[in-house]
Parts: C-alpha cells; sequence; structure tokens
C-alpha cells in the first residue's frame, strides 16, 4: 500500500483540492481530502493527474513505451503499425511490463492496393506484404481480419488522390470499412489532414478523426458538434516548420528523458527523415484556428503526438516528450489549462472505452503522475515529473 498525501489532485475532470490518494493493488482505494503529510509519498507544492493518454501514436520498438512512461504517459493509442506480429509481441510485453506505457492499437490501417501506407513500409525479411483494399467490396474481410489480429479500433488512410502519388482509398471504400467495423463493434480513425480529407472522413461515417487541415480553414457548413478530433498539432507544427524541435531542445525538462544521442542529433537537424510539407497553402496557423474553432463548435477533443521515432534515433515528433509540447500547442490554439488536462486523460479513456483509467478515484487504474507546480495555472508544469506509477507501481528512476 502507498499514499500520496499533500498534493493537489487533478482527478481527470475537476480539481479536488489537497488530498490523500492511497493505491494497493494496482488500483486507488481512497481518495482523502485533506492536507495531512503523513503518507509514503510527500506531495507538497505538487499536483497529482491521472497518467496521461497519448490518442495517437506508432510504434517502432518496446524502447517506445519505456520512453513514454518516463514522461508519464502511461498509455498510448497506437494508430498503424506492422507487421501484426510485432504489434502481438508489443501487446504481450504491455501486459506484464510496469516499466512501460499500456497500449491499445489499430493493428494495420486500411489503405489501397500498392497505395499509403503500404509504401512506407521497408521489405519484411519473412515475405510478409501490407494488404491493400481495392474497393468496397473488400472492406469485410480487411475488418475480419483486424478483429482476429485483436485490433481495438480501425485506422482508416483517407486522402485526396490529387495530393499523393500513390492509391488512395475511394470515399464508398472509406464507407464501406466503417459500416464493417461497426458492424463488429469497432471504433473508425481517419487520417485526415487536408480539408478534402477531413470532409471525406465525416461524409463516410469515420467515428474520430485525426489531425487537422493544414491547407485551409475547415469547410463553413461542417457541423462541429459531436465531432471527435485528435488534432495532433506537434506533427501539423512540423509538417509545417522545419525549426519545430526548437522548443523541445530549449527545454530540459523536456530533454531529460532522451538519449544523450538522440538529443545532439535533433541539435544537429534530425528530424527523422520527416519531411516538411510542400503543398501549396500550408501554414500550420490553418492547424490552430481549426482547432479554435471546433472547440467554439462543441467538438470533443484528444490529446495526441503522432511520435513515430525509431527507439534511440530522432525524430521530429518523439515519444513522451512530444505530449507536453501537444498539451501547450492545444492551450496556445485557446483550449483552457483544465480541457487540455482532460483531453489528456478522461476524455480518451471514455471515447476509446478505457473504463478503468483516465480518473483519479477509488478502484480505477493506479495510473498516475505527480509533477511539481499547477498545470492547472501553467500547462507546462506537467513537464517536471517527479512521480509515475502504472497499475500501482512506481517507475525509478523518473526524469
Amino acid at each position: 500500500m502507498t499514499t500520496i498525501s499533500g498534493a493537489r489532485v487533478f482527478d481527470g475532470t475537476d480539481v479536488l483540492g489537497t488530498a490523500s490518494v492511497t493505491l494497493e493493488d494496482g488500483v486507488v482505494t481512497e481518495v482523502r481530502p485533506g492536507s495531512e503529510h503523513g503518507g509514503d509519498v510527500d506531495g507538497r507544492g505538487m499536483t497529482l493527474l491521472p497518467g496521461l493518454i497519448d490518442a495517437h501514436v506508432h510504434l517502432r520498438g518496446a524502447g517506445n513505451l519505456d520512453q513514454d512512461l518516463r514522461y508519464g504517459v502511461t498509455t498510448v493509442l497506437d494508430m498503424f503499425s506492422a507487421p501484426p506480429q510485432f504489434t502481438a509481441m508489443l501487446r504481450r510485453r504491455a501486459a506484464t511490463h510496469t516499466d512501460e506505457a499500456d497500449l491499445r492499437s489499430s493493428g494495420l490501417m486500411a489503405g489501397a492496393v500498392d497505395g499509403w501506407p503500404a509504401v512506407i513500409l521497408p521489405p519484411d525479411p519473412s515475405g510478409w506484404r501490407m494488404p491493400g483494399l481495392s474497393g468496397p467490396e473488400d472492406a469485410e474481410q480487411f475488418v475480419a481480419d483486424r478483429v482476429r489480429e485483436g485490433s481495438d479500433y480501425l485506422k482508416v488512410f483517407v486522402e485526396n488522390p490529387a495530393d499523393v502519388d500513390r492509391p488512395v482509398l475511394s470515399p464508398d471504400t472509406v464507407a464501406a470499412v466503417c459500416a464493417a467495423a461497426r458492424s463488429h463493434g469497432l471504433q473508425t480513425v481517419a487520417h485526415a489532414p487536408t480539408r478534402w480529407a477531413f470532409r471525406t472522413a465525416i461524409e463516410s461515417g469515420v467515428d474520430i478523426l485525426t489531425h487537422l487541415p493544414l491547407d485551409g480553414p475547415l469547410d463553413d457548413d461542417l457541423d462541429l458538434a459531436g465531432l471527435v478530433v485528435c488534432p495532433t498539432l506537434a506533427m501539423m507544427r512540423a509538417r509545417s516548420d522545419a525549426r519545430s524541435t526548437d522548443e523541445l531542445l530549449a527545454d530540459p525538462r523536456l530533454l531529460a528523458g532522451l538519449d544523450r544521442e538522440v538529443a545532439d542529433a535533433l541539435r544537429a537537424g534530425d528530424r527523422g527523415h520527416l519531411p516538411v510539407s510542400s503543398r501549396p497553402g500550408t501554414d500550420y496557423a490553418h492547424a490552430a484556428e481549426n482547432l479554435a474553432r471546433l472547440v467554439e463548435g462543441g467538438a470533443t477533443v484528444l490529446g495526441g503526438t503522432d511520435a513515430n521515432d525509431v527507439p534511440g534515433h530522432a525524430a521530429a515528433v518523439v515519444h513522451g516528450a512530444s505530449m507536453h509540447l501537444e498539451l501547450e500547442l492545444l492551450a496556445r490554439a485557446g483550449m483552457s489549462p483544465r480541457a487540455v488536462l482532460q483531453a489528456a486523460t478522461s476524455v480518451p479513456a471514455d471515447v476509446f472505452g478505457l473504463a478503468d483509467r483516465g480518473r483519479i478515484a477509488p478502484g480505477r487504474r493506479a495510473d498516475l503522475l505527480l509533477v511539481a507546480g499547477d498545470p492547472l495555472a501553467d500547462v507546462t508544469a506537467t513537464r517536471d515529473v517527479r512521480g509515475v506509477w502504472r497499475s500501482g507501481v512506481r517507475l525509478s528512476p523518473v526524469l
């Protein structure tokens, strides 16, 4: 049994004030208001939050999950990893390794035959090839195969064929994938980084949109209320600004959890081969303004980064550290600190049906993040990590 006492508690929804939180057998057993200091962990001057949930990552190795947890990200939602046996291996690890973030995954992403995302994968030594869809008639089999492999939700690649140089799914095929997923009880998440893709995904029946258009404002006639969107502002900025890593490099709190070789590579300009978009009209300001419109229009917002670094290598958006940058970008775009913290805890837990986490309450998983200061006053305080627990087990050392 462990008791964290004297900390300000944000329970995933709101601030409870100063309280003591007791953990036992992997769950929270008691939340007791008051400022007594007799616990095992002295939280005075700190804030205790639910562990962060990064609602959009790509996994390249178990080292990603280790790095996520060091930054207080206790759960990640993988939005495409391959091949299936690799994802299965990470699932098995996540079930037992309390020194790594837990995960849920879409497994393989729905894309066209010989198109995106298959073309970005290196050749597999086993001869495995990424399956693609040639039309709506392939949707049911594709979804059934993902269900058999254990996918928790379905990711769909939506792009305008005029914007890419490889085959993409037709709108009818996207709609068929969404219908097949619904019939199997799975939600769909769409890659939708342009105005065309965003609208097409909505009209095709996608449940959750990820990314925001960089090429202009959202269409005025869209009904924004009821949309669920993961903006991935960290990636949107990286795709539009070659100096997007400057803020990470300027904050010792964000560098603390990165290998020295990775930090040195970032300083040298290594972005993990991520290019800045050359599409006409690309501007990060469009993404930020689109988020402000979504918030004003009543959309549900999730915190997610699109982190995709190979463990031990640099990338424009790295696991763990980028989640804290994402929180600040959400706040800069007009979200209140309370809404930002909800977007990284209780909201993704609710949207993805993770009923055991995302909140600090008796019976919930003891996935916790203890930070110095008050992120409700300054959201960057989440970067000053003082303690991380996954399933009640404290990570040692932290940053």
